[in-house]
């Protein structure tokens, strides 16, 4: 009887050590089983029932974009004038820093430029200048001399009329062979009737004729002479009076001063002189390309002898500490990107290492894709790592929503969408009960609880 008496003291402690094990299992991941008196009202849980606790934590909502990497901060540069590249100090792939020349053109032509708008702005000047200082003594003298010029010109012209008009060529000629014709004329006449009655020969006749018919010719070219003389004349008279027109009104304007549409014109001429000087002066000065920053030269498509156009952009060049990653997004998921959200960015290139970022901006227009609505999305990357280079693949784990310190479940034990109300189990007094609880955030690996539930609370797990 001894004998038996210790193997079942330790068969008991055996069974004393399994049930507490059981039940210290259960307490945390399982929920007890229990026979109580209130089970006919709320059934119990299962022995395995699963159950996780409500807990206090932070809830992230990530949205993962694909992208690459681009340079944010890029310029293309040229000359503001066309010309000869007389120097080209960079090439393709060449580290410069602010300051540095990049390349030059020949000055001569734009040296040229310049003091051809400096004569034009000075003559514009001195136009405008007189102008609005008026007609001086000199002045009216002159323009009254002018006029007395003109007034003498003109009657000089009608006397050369009233000569020409007299003058053998004009009317003795004319006249004389106007007699000389018709006289041929009676004549033919004769000797046309005297050829027919036989007492002349043919060749007489002709003989005749022809007398007539030059005397006739001498006559139009004495005609033509007299009006080209007359027509000479009446010219000379109609130009004195044309120099004697412009003479008077120019004395009239001289007397009257510059109106307030002159001063205007003769400003705006002197305004578009003064611009033209300093596009010129621009020019000059802008002959030598200068570094805008530090940076790296993406290109090079001129060189040294090369004729380059104005504004014609050949050297590319670009900050390599302003680099972000270039992303695409889904209409579904643009909604919730904001510029400003955190992200954390990763590189193909350099595995295993994570870098921080924020949203910069979004461009609101539809990307050039086919099929599918998407929209480009810009990271900015805090401190862009070194070796990283333009169009190196990238994630972007974008942070679009998060709440901290706030009741949570995890989100494989319940099945919840965001800003819902569902109904879960609980595990009150040994029994589970239904409450209707509203879901906040959820994210990648929690679920946001806004109220149905409280700290500690168990919940049946759907998993």
């Amino acid at each position: 009887m001894k004998r038996l008496a210790i193997p079942a003291a330790i068969f008991g402690s055996l069974v004393l050590i399994i049930l507490s094990g059981w039940l210290g299992y259960v307490s945390v991941d399982w929920s007890p089983s229990i026979n109580l008196p209130l089970a006919a009202a709320s059934p119990t849980p299962s022995t395995q029932t699963r159950t996780v606790t409500v807990t206090r934590g932070d809830v992230r909502q990530v949205l993962t974009v694909p992208g690459s990497v681009v340079v944010s901060r890029q310029q293309k540069m040229g000359f503001t004038a066309s010309g000869k590249l007389m120097e080209v100090t960079i090439r393709a792939g060449d580290t410069i820093t602010k300051g540095q020349t990049l390349a030059r053109l020949d000055t001569e032509p734009l040296k040229l430029a310049v003091a051809q708008a400096q004569a034009n702005l000075d003559a514009k000047q001195a136009a405008f200048d007189k102008l609005k200082q008026g007609a001086t003594s000199s002045d009216l003298a002159s323009a009254n001399a002018a006029v007395r010029d003109a007034q003498v010109a003109v009657q000089n012209a009608q006397y050369n009329l009233a000569v020409a008009q007299k003058s053998d060529t004009v009317s003795k000629t004319v006249r004389e062979r106007e007699y000389e014709a018709n006289w041929y004329e009676v004549n033919y006449g004769e000797m046309l009737k005297k050829y027919e009655q036989g007492k002349i020969d043919k060749d007489r006749l002709d003989i005749e004729y022809n007398n007539l018919i030059t005397a006739k010719e001498r006559l139009e070219t004495a005609r033509t002479q007299a009006a080209l003389s007359l027509s000479q004349a009446n010219q000379q008279i109609a130009s004195a009076q044309e120099t004697l027109r412009k003479a008077q009104a120019n004395l009239a304007d001289l007397k009257a001063g510059a109106t307030t549409a002159d001063l205007k014109s003769a400003e705006a001429n002197l305004q578009s002189a003064q611009l033209a000087l300093k596009e010129a002066q621009v020019d000059l000065a802008g002959a030598v390309l200068v570094a805008p920053f530090d940076g790296k030269v993406l290109a090079v498509t001129a060189q040294t002898g090369d004729i380059v156009s104005e504004n014609a952009a050949f050297i590319t060049i670009a900050d390599m500490t302003k680099l972000e990653v270039e992303a695409t997004i889904g209409q579904a998921d643009v909604i919730q990107v904001q510029p400003g959200q955190s992200a954390a960015i990763t590189f193909d290139a350099r595995p295993g290492e994570t870098f921080t970022g924020k949203v910069n901006y979004l461009v609101p227009t539809k990307a050039s894709t086919s099929g599918a609505v998407n929209y480009t999305l810009y990271v900015a990357i805090d401190q862009p790592p070194p070796g990283l280079l333009p169009g190196m693949t990238a994630d972007a784990d974008i942070i679009v929503a998060e709440r901290k310190n706030v009741l949570t479940l995890p989100r494989r034990s319940i099945r919840a969408r965001a800003n819902a109300t569902i109904s879960l189990q609980v595990l009150q007094d040994g029994r589970t009960i239904t409450r209707s609880v509203a879901i906040g955030i959820v994210g990648d690996l929690n679920v946001e609880i806004l109220s149905g539930l409280q700290e500690g609370d168990r919940v049946v797990s759907a998993q």
